[in-house]
């Protein structure tokens, strides 16, 4: 069996949160990858990627190894997006070793796995359990994923982001991650035609919400003359430029006539070094600052004229709050945004979650001590007190409405709340 992307090295890649789980287990992250076999059936190669600091080593005559297996099983999504029978499963071993005990609790550095499986067209939710045979500690992600269908004349496989590419080997490493620092990328996808063509291939970078490029540098268009058979494309994304924020990465496959042959496309999300994983858009994190920020601070951030302006205030204000200056991470932009996700999460309903009542609260102050609550009932109204013992602190919400808009009661807050 043929995989279509090559394991050169094991790469220490970005651990920040790629795909939306449906548990916790953050520090496994998945991606599927569907392309087409040595034959015309479809195959979903399934990488995994786990950081050393999650797995536990042993000692060994080599050095320090941990092992862990892999199981998957896959499942067909009904016309309604449930999961039926599982369609097929597979588990498989791996083992990383490393020469130093200080290599095991490196911070960035991560195993990565591969396995293909065989699947027909469709969509299928794809279930991957991650188990330390020392341990016996698991990790669990699922995610949905898309087979695609390689029977037509002209087709594609999905699109990668890189991590590593060795041009004499033409072996890749793929980026498991979506999120990316700003800087050229590259991005390898294959074409599967059964007669020799010239395509018209076009590329563009949208912007989260656009429908059209996001400016020309990030949308070009060029011909592609193959013969029949698998060809391997590598293409340049440059985002030296690129401002904070997601993006949708679009290659589509014409005719020289423009008909549509074939789209692909991949989610990629532009980080700047030391900005917490949460954040998806510069001026919406500006704005999140509300209830922590000091007024002059937010008086500079409005009155800054330029978005490298509001960049600089931005690291700035988060310089002078990092309580461990002299490491990489800054523990309390972290924990600030995690309390904007959280709120987002389970506050919202008419607005977003971190502006309502309960969100600003939870924003300040994190997880109350305890949760006093009452449903709603034919004489009362639901409400909700949250206790902080470990400030001396409670705050009473009730839904007015009904509809889980929950508004601060007690105590009442005013301007006189706000830091000078």
């Amino acid at each position: 069996m043929k995989h279509f992307l090559i394991l050169l090295l094991i790469a220490a890649l970005p651990l920040t949160s790629f795909l939306q789980a449906q548990t916790l287990d953050d520090e496994l992250q998945v991606r599927a990858v569907s392309i087409k076999g040595d034959t015309n059936a479809g195959h979903l190669d399934v990488y995994t990627e786990i950081p050393y600091t999650s797995l536990q080593f042993e000692a060994s005559p080599s050095g320090f190894v941990a092992r862990y297996t892999v199981e998957a099983e896959v499942s067909r999504l009904d016309s309604r997006g449930r999961p039926r029978n599982v369609t097929t499963s597979s588990i498989w071993e791996q083992s990383v070793t490393v020469q130093m005990h200080a290599n095991t609790v490196a911070e960035n550095a991560s195993d990565l796995s591969t396995h293909s499986l065989e699947l027909p067209p469709g969509r299928y939710l794809l279930a991957i359990t991650l188990t330390d045979l020392v341990s016996s500690k698991t990790f669990f992600q699922e995610v949905t994923v898309e087979q695609r269908d390689f029977s037509r004349t002209v087709t594609m496989s999905d699109v990668v982001l890189l991590a590593g590419y060795d041009p004499e080997r033409r072996a890749i490493v793929p980026r498991i991650s979506p999120d990316v620092s700003a800087g050229d990328l590259q991005a390898y996808y294959e074409v599967y035609t059964r007669n020799a063509q010239t395509l018209l291939v076009t590329q563009e970078l949208l912007r989260e919400g656009e429908t059209m490029q996001y400016n020309r540098p990030h949308q070009w268009s060029d011909t592609l003359s193959v013969d029949a058979g698998r060809h391997q494309q590598i293409t340049r994304i440059p985002a030296s430029d690129l401002e904070f924020g997601q993006y949708n990465l679009v290659i589509t496959l014409q005719s020289l006539d423009r008909n549509l042959l074939d789209r692909a496309s991949h989610t990629l999300s532009v980080r700047w070094d030391g900005v917490s994983s949460y954040l998806n858009n510069l001026e919406e994190a500006i704005e999140q600052l509300t209830y922590i920020a000091r007024n002059r601070e937010l008086r500079d951030f409005r009155r800054a004229e330029s978005q490298s302006e509001r960049r600089s205030l931005f690291d700035s204000f988060w310089k002078r709050r990092d309580p461990t200056p002299g490491t990489l991470r800054n523990e309390a932009m972290e924990e600030h945004f995690y309390r904007v996700d959280y709120a987002n999460q389970n506050f919202g309903q008419q607005i977003p979650g971190w502006k309502s009542d309960r969100g600003h609260v939870f924003i300040l102050h994190g997880h109350p001590d305890e949760v006093e609550h009452q449903t709603f009932s034919y004489n009362n109204k639901p409400w909700e007190v949250w206790y902080f013992f470990r400030i001396g602190r409670q705050y009473m919400f009730v839904d007015e409405t009904g509809f889980g808009d929950y508004e601060l009661v007690l105590p009442v807050w005013d301007e006189r709340t706000r830091l000078d």
